[in-house]
């Protein structure tokens, strides 16, 4: 009896926290996975002060090379793909983001790339001026900005790896391996994995033709590594053998 007393005011406890939680942040799916994660409803009301929300539908910019750097974003839903145009019109994607990622943290007063909607796309943003205040506010903050700035670092430095060494099917093995660790909202009940970006995109990143791309999306078929496309998802039949692709040469 003690214990189900114990429980019904455990779950009372958890509505009354909801209920002063604001209204975005108590229907937010993502909210465990932003760097507001560790706040409590009190300093989620005083961040939404703060907070803009956003909808950017598939093909649209979140923001341009060259615009002003006034916001920073965590993405609650769907999937940014970051990237930089070279001067012959070549382009070079430089990552993807998914729910509870942090973007657009640049250096200095300007965005030095695009970031567009692969998918339908929202967003939180927070005024880049008052980034410092709430990370001076809100230690526990701090701390989940700091865990994503030396998660993306640990990613550059394996996207590096990944374009200097490694082949093709190496690197599309590294790839669907990312995004199962990145993006568990990709996975679907059967294991298979959802890709929302095109084959382009994908090559784009990978520094590999969209041709090439798909030959090794065939290979790795043919090999028993994954499964044939179903409905632009992705089954994977032996994660020991993207692993052991995805290592390299060995």
């Amino acid at each position: 009896m003690a214990q189900a007393s114990a429980n019904v005011i455990g779950l009372c406890d958890a509505a009354r926290q909801t209920d002063h939680l604001p209204q975005e942040c108590a229907s937010c799916v993502s909210r465990h996975l932003a760097v507001c994660a560790g706040l409590n409803p009190d300093q989620l009301n005083h961040l939404a002060s703060y907070v803009t929300r956003r909808r950017i539908d598939a093909g649209q910019a979140l923001f341009q090379e060259g615009d002003g750097a006034d916001h920073v974003f965590t993405v609650t839903s769907g999937v940014i793909k970051q990237y930089k145009l070279l001067a012959d019109g070549r382009c070079q994607v430089t990552g993807f983001y998914f729910a509870g990622d942090l973007i657009g943290l640049p250096d200095g007063p300007e965005y030095p790339v695009t970031a567009e909607a692969v998918a339908p796309v929202t967003v939180c943003a927070f005024p880049r001026g008052r980034i410092s205040e709430l990370v001076a506010t809100y230690p526990q903050m701090a701390e989940a900005v700091i865990l994503k700035l030396q998660r993306e670092v640990s990613s550059a430095q394996d996207q590096m790896l990944s374009l200097g060494r490694l082949n093709a099917e190496e690197r599309i093995a590294g790839f669907l391996l990312s995004l199962m660790e990145k993006a568990p909202d990709c996975i679907n009940d059967d294991g298979s994995l959802i890709l929302r970006m095109r084959r382009a995109d994908i090559a784009d990143y990978l520094g590999l033709t969209v041709e090439t791309v798909s030959r090794s999306f065939t290979k790795l078929r043919n090999a028993g590594v994954i499964g044939a496309d179903k409905a632009g998802a992705v089954e994977i039949l032996s994660r020991d053998d993207l692993e052991d692709l995805a290592g390299g040469p060995g």
